[in-house]
């Protein structure tokens, strides 16, 4: 859950107060990964789900004058734009909250904001979206501020939702520069289970402020405590200077690039359009084998069109897709997904680049055509343990083909096979396929259906060949294992976090860990910001031992800690580019005994790996490899 769906059920009606108790302890190893510099755990947030409220009194909010718009001249949904926005909204925040030091629960002050933020929306109405954590008269706090460019119909559902029975404070006023405001403030408290009460607070307070401004923004600015006995030490009217203050605000769009000349006369998003993509794409397999038929599913009857996970994927009008439709060219079964994307450049630029070292590198080209277009070419690697004898990864037969036309579309292609029913270069042919085109939008004011927006599966192979080249670069002997347990976020930046679990055994030592790819960290690291982050993030993440920092020519900062909990050994080690895109790497000498980040014991990983592996006196890779792991260039630029 988002903070935003968070502070969404703490202003509503809470609904009955259950807790699903083995639900919540079971998901906590996946939920951690969804960290954000602000502190706040998956874990945290079914606290809505549990609210029940109290009543106290605050003072009526008034709003300050607004001091003139200064002109904004960032690419909407750039780094750039995003750190003008952070940078407006924290000046802001500590304006109204004089005393605020940054800090996350339980944790020292740092220097560096604690503060996270990504774009949200969609292109050509994008959005932010910041989060973080600080402090007040002693207090620790969880802020969230969203800012969307097309708010009516989030004013109006603010409004529809009127005043929560938990709220102590509500009303409504207008800004100095004719904002519509409205404010709250609440006191709630809940049931919490003996095993989620070092991580659940029984009581919180919160206050909240949403802006309608005059060209359309919507703002929503929340606030809440984390500690049960705390009380909230900033009045509501103290937040209204942010949502109104003309620095936080974003970008102006750039103007629409006029429609290509089409010569399709479908509609995008029709049956009839879909039906078109199908005979294309059928067509085109077709010339590259003849005796190609498409299946029901693997192992099915033949079918004469293509049956995939999603029927109405062809629907989309500026990102049609067909996912994973089963063929069988002779005796040799395959899967074939297509994904067509109007905004091709951002779809190509938001996806992991070719890697530049070891395996994968070898696996990866990019070809630029006579008149403009450019194609990249993945092989993607095998996993460990697809075969008995398959102790590192390798090539496999499964490809991902992206085709950058001329006009600015995208045509995405992947493959996936065991023995190669289409080669290489057949796949790469079919890609480039010049029937294979999106067709004009449909007249504007008419219902379609969702734009582009790239999806974590998307490219969830290619950037896993990296991590696993990478991990196989550093541990060249021995046996490796990489699972891309869960990615993070997506958004129109592409993915904002990707997890992967994994393990090495050589040498007579073994050990399992993490690799953590953040697109964007929300602290600039250091031996003190490091020991900042909240344990409930980092749940068996040691970082309290020895610290050491340095930065390197590139001006990539180097955090490396060694820890000793519980008579294990933990290697932990950051590297963050100066644009604050972040690996961690952490490592431990005990296989899933808790050091670090266990390995599951069932499903794949529990048929593959051999059992009974136990650790030596140290992790399997020095600190060194570890280091060099976290600055592999293929995981420090894996999202750009």
């Amino acid at each position: 859950m988002t903070y935003r769906q968070l502070f969404d059920d703490l202003i509503g009606e809470p609904p009955v107060s259950t807790v699903d108790v083995d639900r919540v302890i079971s998901g906590q190893r996946r939920a951690r990964r969804l960290r954000i510099g602000g502190g706040m755990t998956a874990v945290a947030a079914v606290v809505a789900a549990v609210l029940v409220g109290t009543t106290t009194l605050i003072g009526k909010p008034h709003a300050q004058p607004a001091k003139p718009a200064p002109a904004v001249t960032t690419i909407p949904g750039s780094d750039q734009d995003l750190d003008r926005i952070d940078a407006a909204v924290i000046a802001a925040l500590t304006r109204a909250v004089p005393r605020l030091a940054w800090a996350v629960k339980d944790g020292p002050v740092i220097d560096t904001p604690a503060w996270a933020s990504d774009v949200m929306g969609r292109p050509g109405s994008l959005g932010y979206r910041g989060n973080g954590s600080f402090r007040a008269d002693g207090v620790d706090l969880t802020a969230s501020l969203q800012i969307t460019p097309d708010g009516a119909k989030s004013w109006q559902a603010e409004a529809a939702r009127g005043c929560s029975k938990n709220a102590v404070e509500c009303g409504e006023q207008t800004g100095p520069d004719g904002e519509k405001i409205r404010y709250h403030r609440s006191v709630w408290e809940q049931e919490v289970p003996p095993q989620l009460r070092d991580q659940m607070s029984s009581r919180t307070e919160s206050a909240g402020v949403t802006a309608l401004r005059r060209d359309g923004t919507f703002l929503n600015l929340s606030l809440r405590t984390v500690t049960a006995e705390d009380k909230l030490p900033v009045a509501v009217g103290q937040l209204i200077p942010v949502v109104v203050d003309r620095a936080v605000a974003l970008a102006p769009e750039p103007s629409p690039t006029p429609a290509a000349t089409s010569t399709v006369t479908t509609v995008a998003g029709t049956a009839a359009d879909a039906a078109r993509l199908e005979a294309a794409l059928t067509s085109a397999l077709r010339r590259q084998a003849p005796d190609f038929t498409w299946l029901t599913k693997w192992g099915g009857e033949s079918s004469p069109t293509p049956v995939g996970f999603e029927p109405k994927g062809w629907l989309s009008v500026d990102a049609p897709m067909m996912d994973a439709a089963t063929f069988r060219v002779g005796n040799r079964a395959a899967q074939v997904t297509l994904r067509l994307v109007r905004d091709g450049q951002a779809a190509w630029s938001v996806a992991p680049p070719c890697p530049t070292a070891a395996l994968a590198a070898r696996h990866c080209t990019v070809t630029e055509f006579p008149g403009g277009e450019r194609l990249r070419a993945r092989r993607m690697l095998s996993d460990f343990g697809s075969r008995p004898d398959s102790a590192r990864p390798t090539g496999s037969n499964s490809y991902l083909i992206e085709s950058l036309r001329p006009d600015g579309t995208l045509v995405r292609l992947y493959l996936t096979q065991d023995k190669p029913a289409l080669s290489m270069e057949q796949t790469i042919e079919i890609a480039r396929e010049p029937s294979l085109v999106l067709a004009p939008r449909p007249p504007a004011g008419t219902a379609t259906s969702q734009v582009y927006s790239p999806l974590r599966w998307d490219y969830d192979g290619a950037a896993s060949a990296a991590a696993t080249g990478a991990l196989d670069a550093v541990s060249p002997d021995g046996m490796i294992y990489l699972l891309p347990f869960r990615g993070g976020g997506d958004g129109p930046n592409g993915a904002t976090l990707l997890s992967y679990n994994f393990m090495v055994q050589r040498g007579g030592l073994a050990g399992d860990g993490e690799i953590i790819v953040e697109r964007r960290a929300a602290l600039v690291l250091s031996c003190a910001t490091v020991g900042a982050l909240p344990p409930a993030t980092h749940r068996a993440h040691a970082h309290d031992g020895e610290c050491t920092e340095s930065t390197r020519p590139d001006g990539n900062r180097v955090v490396t800690i060694v820890s000793r909990p519980a008579g294990s050994v933990v290697y932990s080690v950051f590297v963050q580019r100066p644009d604050r895109g972040t690996v961690e790497v952490v490592i431990d000498n005990r296989p899933n005994t808790g050091g670090a980040s266990d390995m599951p014991t069932d499903g794949d990983f529990g048929r593959r790996w051999p059992k009974g592996v136990k650790g030596g006196a140290t992790p399997p890779l020095t600190l060194e490899q570890v280091t060099a792991l976290a600055g592999h260039p293929d995981l420090i630029n894996l999202l750009p």
